[in-house]
């Protein structure tokens, strides 16, 4: 499972890795903190929240992951009781052996606080006696952090070549067509321009067209080292 604060952070992040799980044949799953409902400059954040959350939904049918909507207020996401709850029984309901998680020292407020909660759930989940709607969950599942965006403050540990899996990740960063848009007007970037730039820098670093990067959190309890990124 990946976690991420906003739609479309996951594809940027972690879709090649994903794509490749899921071409292994593993289960994979996308949860989404926040509802995306400041990203756009136009119509009203209702509308955005809505169109965002459709983006998501065509992105995460591409490579058949399942999608938790936890549906926070984009820009103040809060690490608390009722949001925990929610992400606790996402990864209770799905059950994951990995969670792939925003680094702590990411340049967004939404990001980092994600990070956190993704941490503090991993504990949660595993706790008998904080009850939500699926069981508790019989092993504490790994996590390890994405990259940051535009690779500032980053220096992967490991790394997965997405070479093979590339396309599938512009077909879902595609699917985030009203946030593409406003990027172009506000920042003047394009997420596909951005994606292999990123990926390609990444792929450059280990010897391949293009890669991922991520760092293992090293929080206890740990699982062995031969069951994070096992990907032939």
């Amino acid at each position: 499972m990946a976690v991420g604060a906003h739609p479309d952070d996951i594809e940027i992040l972690a879709a090649g890795t994903l794509a490749k799980y899921r071409q292994q044949g593993h289960e994979v799953a996308m949860c989404i903190l926040t509802d995306g409902s400041l990203g756009s400059d136009t119509g009203s954040s209702e509308q955005t929240a809505q169109i965002r959350r459709s983006e998501a939904q065509e992105s995460a049918a591409i490579i058949g992951a399942g999608i938790y909507w936890i549906g926070r207020p984009d820009g103040f996401l809060t690490d608390d009781r009722d949001t925990r709850s929610l992400v606790a029984e996402s990864l209770r309901d799905f059950a994951p052996d990995l969670v792939l998680a925003h680094s702590p020292n990411d340049y967004h407020p939404d990001h980092r606080c994600a990070g956190l909660i993704t941490l503090a759930c991993r504990q949660l989940a595993t706790a008998p006696l904080f009850e939500t709607q699926s069981p508790t969950l019989e092993r504490t599942p790994q996590v390890v952090y994405m990259d940051n965006l535009a690779l500032i403050g980053s220096a992967p540990e490991q790394w997965v070549d997405i070479s093979e899996t590339i396309e599938a990740k512009r077909q879902m960063l595609r699917c985030h067509r009203s946030q593409n848009e406003w990027m172009r007007r506000s920042e003047g970037i394009d997420y596909l321009d951005f994606l292999e730039k990123q990926s390609s820098i990444r792929g450059l670093q280990c010897g391949v067209e293009h890669a991922e990067g991520f760092r293992r959190a090293h929080v206890f309890p740990a699982s062995p080292a031969d069951l994070i990124f096992d990907l032939k």
